[in-house]
């Protein structure tokens, strides 16, 4: 038991204090009298209607108070429902199974977080995850998964009755990859150990402003030993028994037709796409679209896993200004580094893209392949248009490189394309060669990242990202 988390009868008592407390300054107060009269009575209406507010124009045009009321009434609601579970016979919740109960709660709670951000209310609803994670058995019992049963008095501080539901054994992530391994015709230049003044010092070049696999520079990292990442019921643990709910990309690439993204728990995330068996070839086919929890910044939603980490000290150095990134939009000098997670089963692609910021990409789990080619070899890489159905997909290149690896066998880094029925590629490689006919000719550099390796990606550099096996990435973006 977590001594430090408040009880649920502690956090109720908070949040019904907070929720009610008055502040003319509160910009919640922008959303008028009509609005905030909904929130104590009315939670669903309230939520509704601060739903619609946010897809009635552009996200970044969205006002906070509507954010605000959609945390608001997301918090009212969390607050009615354990409430009303103390009270048996609630008719308003009949609907709500017994062990459903903390399933809604966490749901609501992390929309608030994922939609909108819980804009002053990310401690009260950090908070409440505290809470709920205290009443949770601890999760390292072998072989056994669980279960909520038997809620009648959330209030009290309790360990949560539990009882096995499906297995999800004390194991690591199966390492499934290609049946070979990418043969690197150019690869990356490695260094070990490299200090913070030597990188300085590499970065405020611009002529060095180049690709680097840096070897030994995460080591210490509790995510690769202590608290493994590697282990799926750590991660459960961290998640709720897997309740937490993570934004995923389905579809090998974004690029891809059919592509989507969906709302899920981490424990259907985990089932449906990173412990089911996926059958991956090395040049892309598999059996079924994978899934990607990819560039969310899961550790501002779920901090316990961001004390398992460490911001790279390369990301507090200073690159000199490069000339020749006039093909990416200019960015804002960033306070703090911003970090995303990559989290995917082998076959999940980044395609052909360019960043505006210099990326320290760290590898936890499993390996990756990857290939960059500079800012000067931008016009052999063909660019997508800056408005593609509202969308400016300038940074993405038109080229799929699989693709291009099949018809050109001369830059594949898969061997088995060497033996393609050339017969049967002469008319795609027209095609190619007639659309894209510099790209061939284009010089790139490649490289494996394994597990404890960064990967220096400067600002501009075009960057081909695919997954070799199961694999947690973090990004770290910095200027």
């Amino acid at each position: 038991m977590n001594n430090d988390a408040p009880t649920l009868e502690e956090i109720f008592q908070l949040t019904r204090q907070e929720l009610t407390a008055a502040s003319k300054t509160d910009s919640i107060r922008e959303c008028g009298r009509a609005a905030l009269s909904l929130l104590p009575t009315d939670h669903d209406t309230a939520l509704k209607l601060a739903y619609q507010k946010l897809h009635d124009v552009p996200y970044k045009d969205v006002k906070t108070c509507w954010r605000r009321l959609y945390t608001d009434a997301s918090l009212w609601k969390v607050v009615e429902l354990v409430q009303e579970r103390d009270t048996t016979g609630s008719p308003k919740y009949e609907q709500i199974d017994q062990r459903d109960w903390l399933d809604e709660v966490v749901r609501l709670l992390d929309m608030a977080l994922i939609l909108v951000g819980s804009p002053q209310r990310k401690e009260l609803v950090e908070l409440w995850f505290a809470a709920l994670k205290a009443l949770l058995p601890h999760w390292d019992a072998p072989d056994v998964e669980y279960d909520v049963e038997g809620l009648k008095r959330p209030l009290k501080r309790r360990r949560i009755a539990v009882q096995p539901r499906v297995a999800w054994p004390r194991m690591r992530f199966p390492n499934v990859k290609a049946s070979s391994s990418p043969t690197l015709q150019h690869p990356l230049l490695r260094l070990h150990n490299l200090s913070q003044s030597a990188f300085q010092a590499k970065i405020s070049e611009v002529t060095t402003h180049t690709p680097t696999i840096i070897e030994g520079a995460i080591e210490h990292w509790p995510a690769l030993d202590e608290r493994p990442w590697s282990r799926p019921g750590y991660l459960l643990e961290q998640t709720l028994g897997g309740r937490r709910l993570v934004p995923v990309e389905v579809g090998k690439s974004y690029t891809d037709e059919g592509w989507g993204q969906k709302i899920v728990s981490f424990r259907e995330f985990m089932d449906a796409y990173m412990l089911a068996p996926l059958s991956v070839d090395e040049i892309g086919g598999q059996e079924r679209q994978p899934g990607y929890l990819a560039q969310h910044d899961l550790f501002a939603q779920i901090p316990t896993l961001r004390a398992d980490i460490s911001i790279p000290d390369y990301c507090y150095c200073d690159p000199a200004p490069s000339p020749y990134l006039t093909h990416i939009k200019s960015a804002a000098k960033l306070e703090e580094p911003l970090l995303n997670a990559w989290f995917g089963p082998a076959g999940t692609v980044s395609p052909l893209h360019t960043d505006p910021y210099h990326n320290i990409l760290a590898q936890v789990l499993g390996s990756k392949y990857v290939r960059l080619y500079a800012p000067e070899e931008t016009p052999k890489l063909y660019s997508r248009s800056v408005d593609e159905n509202g969308v400016d997909m300038s940074n993405t290149s038109q080229i799929d490189l699989e693709e291009a690896m099949k018809v050109w066998p001369e830059i594949s880094c898969w061997t088995q394309h060497t033996h393609w029925d050339k017969n049967g590629l002469e008319d795609q490689r027209k095609e190619f060669e007639q659309l894209y006919p510099d790209f061939k000719n284009a010089s790139y550099v490649e490289g494996i990242l394994g597990p404890g390796e960064c990967l220096y990606i400067p600002a501009g550099w075009w960057h081909y990202v695919r997954s070799l096996s199961p694999s947690f990435s973090v990004s770290f973006w910095f200027n």
